[in-house]
């Protein structure tokens, strides 16, 4: 049998019965070519959108236009073909109802006829609220949201992005200015969606979509599940010393039970559809701003209710911590995470799962970052040790002469600020001692501030011990040329680390926006700088991506075995027990190695 690809009854029906309404219009005086060509429309329609479902009611339509309409558009209808089309449209009702196609015994014919069709569906538009002050991961939430919903969403009309400001990038999106100077961040997305509903170019539906979820399979809008949890509302404790969120979550609880309401917990983290005169008359029947404000998404649910509802755990899976199974996602329709989820495995198996970029994100892919020469600079991480400093600054200005910068974790040594002053280095004490690895992001931080004030467009940070005795800044402004990357760093074979950081190249208008990440950052293991550096590399290379850049990943990494950084090898070889010749590093040399070097730069003679 040949299925067409609409098939329908309601839509058979429908244009069964404008069929008929014309016929009766045309038999009345309305007999113009015009009305003639609805009549044979409706009824071409009708019978191509029950084919699949009923061949012989699709035959009977066929036969009656052709004989309503032997020549073209001379119509000639009678009492009679009238009639008949309502017989139709009614025989087709009864055998919906009952179950007739849906008992049938060709399997298509049932597939169809349970196929609910969308054509009469209100149009639904995606809300997506962002706060003012920007992802601190580069908006890399929003592009996972953004390619998930182009490859994987159907039946939506259009996007709206609800801020203060459109976040650049995404000019293809519409937005709703939405301030958000509540203080608690459920009263301000409240606010946002309210901004956006009173907006008449919006739809009358919405869904709102947070940033951080993303649909992993097909699903067509109208077919959004409503998720639900497991612990209920009231169940959390209002008490002062408890979390923000718990009691907000029961405060939103006792609002509902106060009404008469069920207080079941639909906080899932999952998209959720609202309809506009709902969601504006909830707004009126409960107080947002109270207390530490209340749970929109419960509110609504629990006051119009929500059909059908699944567990949450059946759909969704959750990153939230710094260990991430990418194998959680199989079988889920969608993933919500958080900073530690994405940071710690989630963002890089969602990043291979929706690599290409959507529609919607417009920033232009990154041009030739190294057309004009890129003015360099170096800042220096150290805790004390002012033999290793001065060794650094008197290596700097002998072979690779540029501005430096010298960062002290807080020690309080007495003798850097004058050896920052005899090599002409700034000195930036911090005021408190964070640790080697905190403090190393720190310091990472505070460079990046000091270059995007000098003018330093490509900053290198290098460890107090990686000691380069050689000029090296042409290899890399070579290197910088031929990749167009942001970040260039290596590897190490011994220590099986797939990103290292004692010698680090930063394109700074790249990194500067991960100012904020680096110092709220909590350390967590010996290798955690490493760690939380390669995630924002990878994250950077996304947004940042070039023709050039995926052309050079193509020639030296066609297995990607080694992502995010073009690989400063020539500087920093590939294995940090094996430094390459005229580059010293405590793993691979001694004290005497150093001192040996301090003669040669006529240190402490």
């Amino acid at each position: 049998m040949l299925i067409n690809r609409h098939n329908c009854v309601q839509c058979c029906i429908k244009h069964l019965a404008s069929a008929a309404v014309i016929a009766r219009e045309i038999r009345n005086g309305y007999n113009t070519p015009e009305y003639r060509f609805y009549f044979i429309g409706n009824l071409n329609e009708a019978q191509e959108q029950i084919n699949g479902i009923d061949p012989k009611l699709s035959r009977l339509i066929r036969t009656l236009r052709l004989k309503s309409a032997p020549a073209g558009l001379d119509a000639e209808i009678a009492d009679s073909t009238i009639r008949l089309l309502e017989r139709i449209a009614q025989a087709l009702d009864f055998r919906q109802k009952h179950g007739v196609y849906a008992g049938n015994p060709d399997e298509t014919v049932r597939k169809y006829a349970g196929k609910r069709c969308r054509c009469s569906d209100k149009a639904i538009d995606i809300l997506i609220p962002l706060r003012s002050d920007g992802s601190r991961n580069g908006n890399l939430e929003l592009k996972l949201a953004l390619r998930s919903i182009e490859r994987n969403l159907t039946g939506f009309r259009k996007i709206w992005i609800a801020s203060k400001e459109r976040p650049a990038g995404f000019e293809r999106i519409g937005h709703i200015a939405a301030p958000d100077d509540r203080p608690r961040k459920q009263m301000n997305i409240h606010r946002a969606i309210l901004a956006a509903l009173r907006n008449p170019e919006v739809a009358d539906e919405i869904i709102f979509w947070a940033d951080d979820n993303v649909l992993l399979a097909p699903l067509h809008a109208s077919e959004l599940p409503v998720a639900v949890r497991d612990d209920a509302l009231t169940g959390f404790s209002d008490a002062p010393d408890a979390r923000i969120w718990h009691r907000s979550l029961r405060q939103t609880g006792d609002a509902l039970q106060a009404k008469g309401l069920p207080a079941v917990n639909y906080e899932a983290h999952t998209p959720v559809r609202f309809n506009r005169r709902n969601y504006l008359a909830l707004a009126g029947e409960f107080d947002f701003d109270s207390g530490v404000g209340l749970c929109y998404i419960s509110l609504y649910l629990n006051r119009y209710g929500a059909p059908g509802p699944v567990p949450m755990r059946t759909i969704k899976a959750t990153a939230e911590t710094d260990r991430f199974n990418p194998e959680s996602l199989e079988g889920k329709l969608f993933a919500g995470f958080n900073d530690t989820g994405l940071e710690n495995g989630a963002g890089e198996t969602l990043l291979k799962r929706f690599p290409e970029r959507s529609r919607y994100e417009t920033l232009p892919a990154a041009g030739s970052l190294y057309r004009h020469s890129p003015g360099l600079g170096a800042v220096i991480g150290t805790c004390g040790t002012p033999f290793y400093v001065e060794l650094q600054l008197a290596a700097l200005a002998r072979w690779n002469p540029m501005p430096a910068l010298v960062v002290d974790d807080g020690s309080g040594d007495r003798e850097l600020p004058g050896i920052c002053a005899k090599y002409h280095a700034e000195y930036l004490p911090l005021p408190l001692h964070r640790g080697h690895w905190a403090g190393d992001l720190h310091i990472f931080a505070a460079g990046l501030e000091w270059a995007e004030r000098n003018g330093v467009t490509l900053l290198v940070k290098l460890s107090r011990r990686f000691l380069p005795l050689r000029e090296w800044q042409s290899g890399l402004l070579s290197l910088a040329r031929e990749s167009n990357a942001v970040t260039f760093s290596s590897w190490s074979t011994s220590y099986g680390l797939g990103f290292r950081t004692e010698c680090l190249g930063l394109y700074v208008p790249a990194w500067l926006p991960c100012v904020s990440a680096l110092r709220s950052a909590a350390p967590a293991g010996r290798h955690f700088v490493e760690r939380f550096l390669h995630g924002k590399a990878r994250m950077l290379v996304n947004g940042w991506n070039s023709v050039a850049f995926e052309d050079y990943r193509q020639r030296h990494d066609p297995e990607r075995k080694h992502d995010g950084y073009a690989f400063w090898t020539d500087l920093m070889g590939t294995d940090r027990r094996q430094p390459p010749p005229s580059v010293l590093w405590h793993d691979a040399h001694s004290e005497e190695d150093y001192r040996a070097a301090a003669r040669t730069l006529g240190i402490g003679q």
